[in-house]
């Protein structure tokens, strides 16, 4: 006597009422026949072939493996690689610090040089030496010619430039 669970309970109002555990759980169990055993089908050949080539596909065979080794070295070489590339671009951005550092050097030097130049000599100063120990004089009027040249780079002369005729 198979009973269903919507049998064991009922409802009477508000209150649900449980039955007694030899109503709940019988000791006798109905009979099931056991079912017949399935024999073993039998499968194709071409389904074997299947079988085969999928468990050979999953395998490790010797070109998957060599492939997959030469991919690991390039892998590795082209680290190799990278971390050289990185160390040099590294040397050269320190190399490139110093050398700024001492350009501004050099250049802190030659600004102190030239106001020390600057400060050295006065225009008078100049005039005088010029005048009294060099004997140079001011030019007069009409002295300086002036002269067009084809190139501005500079000016070569090779006679001497002829005087006021």
């Amino acid at each position: 006597m198979a009973r269903s669970r919507r049998e064991m309970y009922y409802v009477d109002g508000s209150t649900v009422r449980k039955r007694t555990w030899s109503e709940a759980y019988p000791e006798e169990r109905p009979y099931a026949p056991e079912r017949p055993r399935r024999q073993p089908v039998r499968r194709s050949v071409t389904y074997r072939r299947a079988a085969v080539k999928a468990e050979k596909s999953l395998a490790f065979d010797l070109r998957y493996t060599l492939l997959l080794t030469a991919m690991f070295a390039i892998m590795i070489a082209s680290c190799i690689v990278m971390l050289f590339v990185q160390g040099e671009v590294n040397n050269r951005e320190r190399r490139i610090t110093s050398l700024q550092q001492q350009i501004q050097t050099i250049n802190a030097d030659n600004a102190a040089f030239e106001n020390n130049l600057n400060g050295m000599y006065s225009l008078e100063d100049i005039y005088k030496i010029a005048v009294g120990e060099l004997g140079m004089v001011y030019s007069q009027n009409g002295q300086v010619i002036y002269y067009d040249g084809q190139m501005d780079d500079y000016v070569k002369q090779y006679s001497d430039i002829p005087g006021e005729k």
